[in-house]
């Protein structure tokens, strides 16, 4: 790779543009594994005192995880779909179509 290369590699727009979504999602990230680990206390709560985990606080992790799982494939560059805010909560199908997105980061 020639300098010229790198020089027009550092001053492309999308690439900037895609950093700057990547620290948003990396500062997203951090906040939803606060909330992953409040439940799983709710959840150890739960099973300690009923015998078995709260059925609606179980469907919203399995949202959550989902969630988590699409803000590491953008942020790994193994995906180019942007997660919520920029699409649908539930949006992206299941985990496997995650990375066969072809949405752009524009």
């Amino acid at each position: 790779m020639d300098n010229e290369q790198i020089k027009q590699n550092m001053s492309n727009k999308n690439q900037w543009t895609r950093i700057l979504y990547m620290v948003l999602f990396a500062i997203i990230l951090y906040l939803s594994m606060m909330v992953v680990w409040l439940v799983v206390l709710v959840q150890l709560l739960f099973a300690l005192i009923t015998g078995k985990p709260h059925q609606d606080i179980a469907d919203f992790a399995a949202d959550l995880s989902q969630y988590v799982y699409r803000i590491v494939a953008f942020l790994t560059y193994t995906s180019e779909y942007r997660p919520f805010p920029f699409s649908d909560w539930k949006s992206g199908g299941s985990l496997r179509d995650v990375t066969r997105n072809d949405s752009d980061v524009n």
